[in-house]
């Protein structure tokens, strides 16, 4: 049995940080109901943004925030389709929605409109920038509220350059991770007390969160953005190999400096007096730097996470988007599996955030979306709709 199976999920939202949340209580063993607009998720139309393909049957880019779910569409501003809505409600556990406070006041979906009608409902909300504060009704996307709001951008860019290149969705699901456990404690919490909650996640705050080291940093007086030479030390940054690539060295501990200079060559930095002990060696990080770069410049970086993998130097190699998929570890775990669609497009899909013990990750299901729509029928008659009903209903626009 996984952790919530016999947990129903009715999901309204767009794009990414509402299905994510919403796909990972899915995979968790929820049973999902996705209800779309008329013209669906803005984010079947998306494919482009990840260059992946778009076919009558494959739609990878959609179905990565959005697998192991029912599609349900409907016209929320018909009263047959915000009653279908309500009916729906009526036998949910968790409401996930990232639609706007106010578009959701004009529906009667807020928390407070909903919490006399379904007191053990738990509402679960993606917020742009927090519920309070002058600036709570701004559009908040992962681009704006998250990377640029909280410094990431422009401070973990290097000195010198254009702001950091983002890639869709970080702060989005990393916002979906944390919405998911606060469902699930909120679960725990009405297991005990019966009651519901309101429970959300904002892009602010979780990138105010992820971001607490930097914080606590810029806080201090550390200037950023920072060049490459200005790092906390020499042996905690990034160095280039021959071949162009680059790994980050992570020896942390100053006892293991000794070590490390003997096993790549560099013993005489032992009686280098800038480098000889902890305080100086912190001190003159800068001229520790120039070294390194030349050294590691003298092989590929395969040659230098050997000789350190084997002496159990912590490091890693820069890994590529592109190499993840097929990452030997990444797979063992099953992090990302690969995907057939049955018009023969070829994706790689994540799984969640999280593996229990008693799910066998290797065999958590991977149903794909279907078009728009596509389970509302089924969906209706379970509510008690008669066929009849339901085709006045496809005939009156309130469905689709």
């Amino acid at each position: 049995m996984k952790p919530m199976e016999g947990i129903k999920v009715i999901e309204l939202s767009n794009m990414l940080a509402g299905p994510m949340t919403a796909r990972i209580l899915a995979e968790w063993g929820a049973e999902v109901i996705k209800v779309e607009s008329l013209n669906g998720d803005t984010w079947r139309t998306q494919g482009a943004t990840s260059l992946s393909p778009t076919t009558d049957v494959a739609n990878p880019n959609f179905d990565m925030q959005n697998l192991n779910k029912r599609f349900l569409s409907i016209n929320t501003r018909t009263t047959e389709g915000k009653q279908i809505l309500l009916r729906l409600l009526e036998t949910a556990d968790v409401f996930v929605t990232n639609y706007r406070v106010q578009a959701l006041e004009k529906l009667g979906l807020t928390y407070d409109q909903l919490k006399d009608m379904y007191p053990r409902l738990i509402h679960a909300s993606v917020l742009g920038y927090g519920d309070k504060g002058p600036e709570k009704d701004r559009p908040g996307y992962d681009y704006t509220a998250f990377y640029a709001r909280t410094g990431l951008l422009a401070d973990l860019a290097p000195a010198g350059g254009p702001p950091l290149m983002t890639v869709a969705g970080f702060g989005d699901h990393s916002v979906a991770a944390a919405l998911a456990g606060a469902i699930a404690a909120a679960l725990f919490h009405r297991e005990r007390t019966g009651e519901g909650d309101k429970v959300d996640v904002s892009l602010l705050q979780i990138g105010t969160f992820i971001l607490s080291s930097g914080l606590l940093n810029g806080f201090n007086g550390r200037q950023y953005p920072r060049s490459h030479e200005d790092c906390s030390h020499a042996c905690s940054n990034t160095y280039q190999g021959a071949d162009g690539e680059w790994l980050y060295l992570a020896i942390i501990d100053y006892r293991r400096f000794p070590e490390f200079c003997q096993l790549i060559g560099l013993p005489e930095l032992l009686s280098d007096a800038r480098f000889s002990t902890a305080a100086a060696y912190y001190e003159n990080k800068k001229e520790l730097v120039a070294i390194l770069d030349k050294k590691f410049k003298e092989q590929p970086v395969a040659y230098w996470h050997e000789l350190l993998d084997a002496h159990d130097m912590p490091h890693e190699v820069l890994a590529h988007f592109k190499d993840v998929p097929n990452d030997s570890q990444v797979i063992a775990n099953n992090y990302a599996y690969h995907y057939e669609y049955s018009d023969g497009t070829k994706t790689v899909f994540t799984n969640g955030p999280a593996h229990f013990r008693s799910v066998d990750a290797a065999a958590i299901p991977h149903k794909i979306s279907g078009p728009i729509g596509c389970d509302t029928a089924e969906i209706l008659k379970e509510l008690g709709y008669s066929e009849e009903k339901i085709q006045s209903m496809y005939a009156a626009n309130d469905i689709r």
